[in-house]
């Protein structure tokens, strides 16, 4: 390296809410609370940023969850730049989950970071299970993008109803999307079955995914037909990228649907909106359930057949309907008493599954994160190894990245807008904190 211009770099993927809200309160308090030099920028031009600011560590929301995210990480560890990741989902329930969650497309198996930052003790115990190597690069510090709801205020349902035209309505139910296209034929069905062996190496899973698509399809749309009175919010999965294999296909064209899917940007609200004016919250398995606890909202499971796949704890907090009679039960007694007796007798469980996945609801996770990289970054740069910019694993590396460069529509994508939003959301909130914690 040349020295560097900057301490810290993040890069992003544009338009992504989840991994704005996990990561900007962090360099924010880093920047107030220690007066670092720090910079967001859109991944997909990483190569470039990595030369042209040369930070001291690069910072970014998730390391393994898309080739590019674990490609620029690499890179930048190689050059000698300290990286530091957190985790966009990090509700680690098994260990058939470790390769999943803690590699990703990471093939490799080796951790090009300085630190990687979990959402609980749990899930580092679970890691450390086989890999205790990795003790001293795995920390804890709760789920940072879960401290927005007791940071910020959200929209409310008339606000939101007037905003978009939808007056008529005076009740909402949310749906959660979920991954079904990943068990289709298809070169990221093959990519999971080739590297996620224990989450993903049975194809009678698969059939069951497959065939509750089409059930939770139909479930979907008795409930959107015989509902006419209620809007019914239709959330897609950010992962999702074959939309012809959507449980929500063929379902927006009703006039009582709403449809929010910031992939294709329709209707790109923020997760965090949606939930705060859905009086239900509903889907076929969603982490997203967590979130509408904390808001204080009752969750519904759709699960055509109920067994046989790894999903999350947060699913024993949650009613769940296995048809449209029992769905349409649920939605029922809600309206009609504005609770479900079934879902309150679950509170304790559901306190203890707060704890499990995300370890602090205090608000206060972005701290602690920021804390542990402050830690990382003071600490003299170890030489990792020499690098050879001409040895052509590191060309390979870089027209990888190059290649990602030419061809990612994101890098038109004007990032600016979006971080200045989320900054204008949490930093009079910091400098408060900064200034309480003064006194």
């Amino acid at each position: 390296m040349f020295g560097y211009k900057i301490d810290i770099l993040n890069l992003e993927w544009p338009g992504s809410f989840r991994d704005r809200h996990i990561i900007t309160p962090v360099y924010l308090y880093l920047r107030e609370r220690y007066g670092l030099n720090i910079v967001s920028e859109n991944i997909f031009n990483g190569y470039f940023y990595l030369l042209k600011y040369r930070p001291k560590l690069l910072l970014i929301s998730n390391s393994c969850g898309a080739d590019i995210n674990f490609l620029i990480s690499k890179i930048a560890y190689k050059m000698n730049i300290k990286v530091v990741s957190l985790i966009s989902e990090g509700n680690i329930v098994t260990q058939e989950q470790i390769d999943e969650f803690l590699w990703g497309w990471n093939t490799e198996k080796i951790l090009y970071e300085d630190a990687k930052i979990l959402w609980s003790n749990r899930s580092r115990n679970i890691f450390l299970k086989r890999h205790p190597e990795l003790a001293e690069k795995l920390y804890v510090s709760g789920g940072t993008g879960f401290d927005r709801y007791r940071m910020l205020k959200f929209i409310d349902k008339s606000t939101f109803l007037f905003k978009k035209e939808l007056k008529k309505y005076k009740r909402i139910v949310g749906i959660a999307g979920w991954v079904f296209d990943i068990f289709f034929k298809g070169k990221r069905l093959e990519f999971y079955k080739t590297n996620f062996t224990e989450s993903f190496n049975n194809e009678r899973i698969f059939e069951l995914h497959r065939k509750n698509l089409f059930l939770i399809k139909n479930i979907y749309k008795k409930l959107v037909e015989n509902n006419k009175d209620i809007l019914f919010i239709l959330r897609y999965h950010p992962g999702v990228m074959n939309f012809e294999q959507s449980e929500f296909r063929e379902l927006e064209s009703y006039e009582n649907v709403y449809v929010s899917n910031p992939a294709r940007k329709q209707n790109s609200d923020d997760i965090s909106d949606l939930i705060n004016i859905s009086d239900l919250w509903i889907g076929y398995n969603s982490t997203t359930f967590l979130e509408a606890w904390l808001l204080g909202k009752t969750t519904i499971l759709v699960n055509p057949t109920r067994s046989d796949f790894i999903r999350e704890n947060i699913s024993r907090g949650s009613l769940i309907a296995s048809n449209y009679t029992e769905a349409q039960k649920f939605i029922d007694i809600f309206f009609e008493k504005r609770k479900i007796p079934e879902f309150e007798a679950l509170r304790e469980i559901r306190e203890k599954i707060i704890k499990d996945v995300i370890e602090y609801s205090d608000g206060k996770n972005y701290i602690r994160a920021a804390e542990i990289i402050y830690k990382i970054f003071s600490k003299d740069n170890e030489k990792k190894e020499h690098i050879n910019y001409l040895h052509f694993p590191f060309l390979k590396m870089l027209r990888q990245a190059f290649g990602f460069y030419h061809t990612k529509p994101f890098l038109k994508y004007n990032v600016n807008s979006e971080i200045k939003h989320y900054e204008s959301l949490y930093l009079p909130i910091i400098k408060n904190e900064i200034s309480e914690n003064r006194k």
